[in-house]
């Protein structure tokens, strides 16, 4: 009770005017905390509006700390931009639906993955028609003067800045410097691929779950007699 006495003393004199009949803290910790949002809660409780974290923590003391610790990991994370890596680049052929549900052919230029060439490279079948060796450098601001001609009435795909730079990674691995980039070399251009469309790529084609997607039980592993009970009915 002493204690409580003095705690409370301590705060009616930092100007908090509380008083045993309006407030009565359920211990000293609870009274030494309220005391502390009193004295730093408007003027901590200021919240980025578009920082996640700072939403998170309420915008509290730990908020303003987390706008300090993001900048701190972006900044170490962050990649500097190899303009001279290597990328392999290909035209691919796709589709578009309209609101009839007529399909439309289109030409867009890809980034192409190291496992993805491999594959092609050994005869899987492709909708990519042609495939090019060029660097970050050669394709920046999506600029297609150095590429083959092929590629010049083709669109560029959706997000190729960030596409390539994050495939153009991919590349840097010791296994695809070893052994994958000589399958189109920095430069060149290769055509002779496995195309095919008879599975065509619809790129505003939104897929809707139904009942019909279920993996179907077949009946010689049917342990549970659920199709017994159906032929009785």
């Amino acid at each position: 009770r002493e204690d409580g006495r003095r705690e409370e003393a301590s705060m009616s004199s930092m100007g908090m005017g509380i008083s045993q009949a309006t407030w009565k803290p359920r211990s000293i910790q609870g009274a030494r905390t309220m005391a502390a949002k009193e004295r730093h809660g408007s003027r901590l409780c200021e919240p980025s509006p578009n920082n996640r974290r700072t939403k998170a923590f309420g915008g509290g003391a730990r908020g303003v700390l987390c706008i300090r610790n993001v900048a701190a990991e972006d900044e170490m994370f962050a990649v500097e931009r190899d303009e001279s890596a290597y990328l392999a680049l290909g035209v691919c052929q796709v589709y578009r639906k309209d609101e009839e549900g007529k399909l439309t052919e289109v030409q867009i230029i890809e980034p192409i993955n190291p496992s993805t060439l491999e594959c092609m490279n050994i005869g899987a079948a492709t909708s990519f028609k042609f495939v090019t060796g060029v660097t970050l450098e050669d394709v920046s601001g999506e600029d297609k003067s150095y590429l083959p001609e092929e590629y010049h009435q083709a669109e560029f795909c959706e997000d190729f800045s960030v596409r390539t730079e994050t495939c153009a990674r991919t590349w840097n691995r010791p296994y695809p410097q070893e052994s994958l980039m000589d399958i189109v070399p920095l430069g060149a251009k290769k055509s002779d691929w496995n195309f095919s469309v008879t599975h065509k790529r619809v790129l505003n084609e939104v897929h809707v779950v139904n009942d019909d997607d279920n993996i179907k039980q077949d009946k010689s592993i049917d342990v549970y007699g659920r199709f017994d009970d159906e032929e009785e009915k």
